[in-house]
């Protein structure tokens, strides 16, 4: 299916990707930091829904993730991939809800405060890069500015 910026997506293959990976990571186009998201769970330990910054590696990110959850051994299965629309339309074609849902913030309070605290930073960090955009800051221009 087509999508706000024309870019073809297929949604069924990132539902699949949410119900069926441990731990998935998704990447932007506007900004560097990444959203992890950790569907394991035990009775002490809720799943983890996390804005990080970017790793250079797998193995890199499988070290990050044995340090920040340590009760769990490596994910059985890891995938990445790359959103390349906005943070609005993550929410609107029901990946954030189906994200919810593996997380289980439709059941627990701490979870569902986890999942909006992520969506919230994402959203400002998209913001924050249009807006730098716009302005220049941080930005190099392809055309000389005319005097």
């Amino acid at each position: 299916m087509f999508t706000e910026n024309g870019v073809l997506i297929d949604l069924e293959e990132l539902r699949r990707v949410v119900d069926d990976c441990d731990v998935f990571t998704v990447g932007f186009r506007l900004f560097p930091e990444r959203f992890i998201v950790d569907t394991r769970s035990t009775e002490s330990e809720i799943a983890m829904a996390e804005v990080v910054g970017p790793v250079a590696t797998v193995e890199e990110r499988f070290f990050w993730l044995g340090k920040r959850r340590p009760a769990f051994s490596a994910p059985e299965r890891f995938t990445f991939f790359v959103w390349p629309h906005s943070i609005n339309f993550f929410q609107e074609s029901g990946i954030a809800d189906r994200i919810r849902e593996r997380v289980g913030a439709v059941e627990h309070g701490e979870s569902a405060k986890v999942m909006d605290t992520a969506m919230a930073r994402l959203s400002g960090l998209e913001r924050v890069a249009v807006v730098n955009a716009i302005t220049g800051e941080n930005c190099h221009t392809i055309w000389p500015q005319e005097v």
